[in-house]
């Protein structure tokens, strides 16, 4: 699932004030609601999408200053995960496999690992 954009986001959000505007104002022509109280839906919605807007603008902010850090963690558990005893530890759990190593500190602590000697 790709996230939308900052500018979809924002795109977005004037849509559904304009909607929010357009109601009011019908409601409003209709005599639903009187004048001065659309006057206030449609100034207390746009401050809310203004104030939402500036809210996601922050959080988007955010999100990069983070961006090094989340890849920093993410590269050093990648980086974990591919030493060569998790690898052989991961091969030989399934069922259908048989690791063999000629270094014995490789099958140290995995069960069934054949260690053969180096030719």
């Amino acid at each position: 699932m790709n996230l939308p954009t900052q500018a979809q986001v924002y795109a977005g959000l004037r849509y559904a004030g304009v909607v929010a505007g357009t109601l009011a104002t019908g409601a409003a022509t209709i005599g639903m609601i009187d004048a001065a109280t659309a006057a206030n839906i449609v100034t207390s919605a746009q401050a809310f999408f203004a104030d939402l807007q500036k809210t996601i603008g922050d959080a988007y902010v955010l999100c990069l200053a983070l961006a090094p850090v989340a890849t920093i963690a993410l590269a050093a558990l990648g980086y974990r995960s591919a030493s060569p005893k998790r690898q052989i530890a991961a091969v030989q759990a399934l069922p259908q496999a048989q690791v063999t190593v000629t270094d014995p500190k490789l099958a140290e602590g995995i069960p069934g690992v054949k260690v053969e000697a180096a030719k």
